[in-house]
């Protein structure tokens, strides 16, 4: 299966192999400014040419043929956890469009939903039932379809970044585990991702990432920062890079505290326990220090997304590092997609 992740800053495709789960590729392509906005695309010829150079730049050789997995963007999107009552299958999805129509701000016709009941999770009241559902928006879904089929793309399917991001870094032993927040620090957004009780429970998009934090930077250091690969700075860089960022890390941290504040404050069964941070900006000097002031209480660490790739196969070593494997968490979580 092949995993492409699609932003408005770059293109990352992972290939993994059947059952033994090996990377047998990844790459990593820039998308030009303009080309997508919010994860609209704004030049579709533009990405048609992005797309191609980073297939190619790729080597899938005969793996080319391989389905494809893409990514639709969270700001474009919606992914909750709703309850409702206990009814017949052909009545339920009734219901759930009724329900979303309440929570998204955009008109039922505008969008595309899914939905599939939630079998593990904190015990519903009585006569209800939990549903999770995710709605993408027709504007952003119909123009990378035609996109992908421009390219003779086998598409297997669309999937929200959240989905991708749960699948790569939760293993089955944190599936259980209740109050994980996702966060994954992209190049224009931060997505903050939470898993309780079984389930993707709220989902947010913060519209602000790493080309916003690091515009304090010199232009040479802004661009290694972006980088999948970049080169190892001395422990005294680290320290001056991470005195320009810290003013901005704290503002991205702040409305991250409350997103988790709003999500504790629902009842007592909600409460964010730990958090796993993800995506480039995760790489960025002193980071983790911030977060570590803001969320005292709470286990802090980065996630690691090869935890569901290293134990399905023969591999015990990541085969990337994990500086470089964060940027690929979602191409990874895509291609990690169970096949029908």
């Amino acid at each position: 299966m092949i995993g492409l992740d699609i932003s408005d800053r770059s293109v990352k495709i992972v290939q993994l192999s059947g059952r033994e789960l090996r990377l047998m590729t990844h790459c990593w392509h820039a998308v030009p400014d303009g080309t997508l906005e919010h994860g609209v695309i704004r030049e579709q010829r533009g990405l048609v040419d992005v797309l191609t150079k980073a297939l190619n730049a790729c080597r899938l050789g005969d793996g080319r043929s391989d389905a494809v997995v893409a990514s639709i963007s969270e700001t474009q999107s919606f992914l909750r956890v709703i309850e409702l009552p206990v009814m017949a299958e052909d009545e339920l999805d009734e219901a759930v469009r009724w329900e979303v129509a309440r929570h998204i701000p955009f008109g039922l016709e505008n969008v595309y939903i899914d939905w599939q009941p939630v079998v593990a999770g904190h015990s519903p009241a009585q006569d209800k039932q939990e549903v999770l559902v995710g709605a993408a928006q027709r504007r952003v879904v119909d123009p990378l379809i035609r996109v992908l089929q421009s390219l003779d793309i086998d598409v297997a399917a669309l999937e929200l970044e959240s989905q991708a991001i749960v699948r790569a870094l939760i293993s089955k032993e944190l599936k259980s585990q209740q109050g994980l927040l996702l966060v994954d620090l992209g190049g224009t957004v931060t997505n903050v991702v939470i898993h309780d009780h079984g389930a993707v429970r709220f989902t947010a998009s913060l519209q602000r990432g790493v080309s916003d934090l690091i515009k304090l930077l010199s232009r040479e250091v802004a661009q290694e920062m972006e980088l999948p690969r970049q080169r190892e700075f001395s422990v005294d860089e680290k320290q001056r890079i991470a005195e320009r960022l810290r003013a901005g890390q704290e503002e991205l941290v702040v409305e991250i505290l409350s997103v988790v504040e709003f999500y504790n404050s629902i009842d007592a069964r909600h409460e964010v326990k730990e958090i796993l941070l993800t995506g480039g900006g995760s790489n960025l000097p002193g980071l983790d220090a911030v977060f570590l002031r803001f969320f005292d209480n709470v286990h802090v660490q980065r996630g690691n997304p090869w935890v569901n790739t290293l134990t399905a196969g023969r591999e015990r070593r990541p085969p990337l590092g994990l500086t470089e494997s964060v940027h690929f968490t979602t191409a990874l979580g895509l291609a990690l997609r169970p096949t029908e």
